[in-house]
């Protein structure tokens, strides 16, 4: 079983700051920050 990438969600509500969204596909509950891209830096890349 492959994991979910959580790509349709849904805003549940706002506290204290803070989003929390549910996944439309796994049901998972997460805080909206947590689905924002990273970007990772490769320091060998860095010319």
């Amino acid at each position: 079983m492959q994991p979910c990438e959580h790509k349709k969600s849904e805003m549940l509500t706002r506290r204290d700051g803070v989003e929390y969204v549910r996944c439309l596909d796994c049901g998972q509950v997460f805080e909206a920050e947590d689905l924002e891209p990273v970007s990772v830096y490769d320091e060998d890349d860095q010319s």
